[in-house]
């Protein structure tokens, strides 16, 4: 059985019109950035790696801290992670990268294919990415720290990737059994518990069909409802056990 962490490493404010789909209110939000960490295995697993301060600058984050100096504080030296899970590659998910120097990143094929294809140029995708982070997948490639895979794969016992898509064109979702059941790590499957509670997908879509579907495959991964971990949403505080600020045990 696994330890499971969320990670607090930034904060940004927005509105709802601009998360939710179709939505016309401009009610404030916020969203929290996490990092998730695995324990308990043989190594250290990471779930994503957040971004740096230049991505903080320009987008207007709160309370930046390093997600290198979030993983160290939980624990675990930045270069003792082996293992790097991409939920996808999004700027605040891929462009920390640099910062786990003997990382290997696990990436969908179709995230990477999307990423390096003609629509990655277009604006409505190209504002959600940083390019710079985004045009290191070849050498990491090369240097073979990328690992491209095809759909679910298991990655230690008890631990399992799934493909979704919907929010990008490879998203994958993050299963873990741990003493409290099957946690699923939704990353932007489900940006808010607003998302998969009430079946209201983001307005950050490439296949609306399979966000929808991704909200099914989410509930039926986890081993109660909840232990479904949304990717952006301040709550995940309060459903879980804050350990120190920006610490949060799920399980």
């Amino acid at each position: 059985m696994y330890d499971v962490y969320a990670l607090k490493y930034a904060e940004r404010d927005t509105t709802a019109c601009q998360f939710f789909y179709r939505e016309a209110s401009h009610a404030p939000i916020t969203l929290h950035y996490y990092v998730w960490l695995i324990l308990g295995g043989p190594h250290p697993i990471l779930v994503d790696t957040g971004f740096l301060d230049d991505d903080a600058r320009e987008r207007g984050m709160r309370n930046y801290v390093s997600p290198a100096a979030i993983v160290e504080r939980a624990g675990v030296n930045p270069v003792d992670v082996p293992i790097a899970l991409i939920t996808h590659l999004h700027y605040d998910h891929w462009a920390g990268h640099s910062l786990f120097p003997d990382a290997e990143f696990w990436i969908q094929r179709e995230e990477v294919a999307f990423w390096t294809g003609p629509f990655a140029g277009y604006q409505a995708f190209r504002q959600s990415a940083n390019a710079r982070a985004l045009a290191r997948l070849a050498p990491l490639s090369e240097a073979g720290r990328v690992k491209v895979i095809d759909g679910d794969r298991p990655v230690l016992p008890g631990i399992t990737v799934h493909r979704v898509g919907g929010h990008t064109a490879g998203l994958q979702i993050v299963t873990v059994e741990t003493a409290r059941g099957a946690v699923v790590l939704t990353s932007d499957a489900s940006h808010f518990y607003r998302n998969v509670e009430t079946r209201q997908p983001v307005q950050i879509i490439t296949s609306l069909p399979e966000m929808l579907a991704a909200f099914e495959t989410i509930h039926a991964l986890a081993g109660a409802p909840e232990l479904i971990v949304a990717g952006h949403d301040p709550e995940v505080a309060d459903r879980f056990s804050p350990v120190e600020p920006g610490i949060i045990r799920i399980a």
